[in-house]
């Protein structure tokens, strides 16, 4: 088996390690109901800023965050389908009363953003292209794969794919009204389409799942579904152009909202697997056996953080990016 053979078939290993560890979920009945948003979890973390917040870390439930101006409010991200997302409408509604709406999403992956169906005609909703585009493309493979293997299929049965309002290439801006909102879109990380939305002057900044609090990152690697986009490298760089606009709020895709030292720890493990595998890479240590030394290593170094699972992985993107980049895709 040559090299590119052996690192597909790795990457199929870890994917099918990834999601054995979520199957449990999809085992027994179908869990939907208990993926829905709970707006009784609202909190304002700053001035015009709330978040229906995971409080209680349950996967598949996203954070999603709400700021107003005097003329509007921005809703980002929806939760996990139409039923989720009616429940952020209405919460959204009450808080907006007669100003006008507007949605957008961190990005495309069905937790974040397969609800956008019931803001239709409601809200004005405002996606980068490349987050457009990567979602008419991606978008059925991973209703499939959430609906046949996170047991979530009812959540997602009513799914419709709609077009934004609006599509600006890298950076725009929504004046709410006193409060203005900042849509960055920095290029491939977690996903193609990836957007930070701050509100600069109050050092809030919202990444979807660039961060995830107190949990190892989650890189998608899945060649089954012809999805191998994400770029850990860029994704350090985008934590470096956040970190200069000095944020005092953070708010993970997943997770309690956090502060710039979460911020800061998740860039640390970035820079630590990095270094590793260059380094075990240029000693010619090959990818099962990173693997196998370096997963518990990084796991030791944060006993408290969620998601391990995904260490592996994240250790088979970077072997891909820095050890294979002419073989990688």
């Amino acid at each position: 088996m040559n090299h590119y053979r052996l690192s597909t078939a790795l990457a199929l290993f870890t994917l099918l390690s990834v999601m054995a560890c979520m199957r449990a979920f999809a085992a027994g009945p179908d869990v939907s109901q208990e993926k829905l948003v709970d707006p009784t979890h609202l909190i304002e973390v700053s001035p015009g800023v709330q978040v229906i917040e995971d409080r209680d870390q349950i996967v598949l439930v996203p954070n999603i965050t709400l700021i107003s101006g005097s003329d509007a409010v921005l809703v980002v991200d929806t939760g996990l389908g139409p039923d989720s997302a009616r429940r952020v409408l209405q919460v959204a509604r009450r808080l907006a009363g007669t100003r006008r709406l507007y949605l957008t999403t961190t990005h495309f992956h069905p937790e974040h953003g397969f609800g956008a169906q019931v803001f239709k005609g409601e809200a004005t909703i405002i996606y980068n292209r490349a987050q457009r585009d990567e979602l008419l493309k991606k978008g059925p493979a991973y209703l499939r794969l959430f609906s046949e293997r996170l047991g979530v299929g009812a959540a997602l049965k009513e799914v419709r794919f709609v077009a934004p309002d609006i599509v600006y290439e890298r950076e725009a801006e929504i004046d709410l009204g006193g409060r203005t909102v900042r849509l960055n879109h920095y290029g491939r990380a977690h996903t193609l389409g990836d957007q930070v939305i701050s509100v600069p002057e109050q050092g809030v900044f919202i990444f979807g799942d660039l961060l995830e609090t107190k949990s190892f990152p989650i890189m998608p690697w899945f060649p089954e579904i012809q999805d191998t986009d994400v770029d850990p490298l860029n994704w350090r760089e985008i934590f470096r152009t956040v970190e200069r606009g000095h944020p005092q709020v953070v708010v993970p895709g997943h997770g309690r909202v956090g502060t710039a030292a979460d911020l800061a720890a998740a860039a640390r493990h970035l820079d630590t697997v990095h270094a590793e595998v260059a380094r075990r890479c240029a000693a010619g240590q090959d990818l099962p056996t990173l693997q196998k030394e370096l997963t518990p290593m990084l796991r030791a170094q944060h006993p408290d953080w969620d998601l391990p699972q995904w260490i592996p992985v994240s250790i088979q993107v970077y072997h891909a990016r820095l050890c294979a980049p002419d073989k990688a895709p």
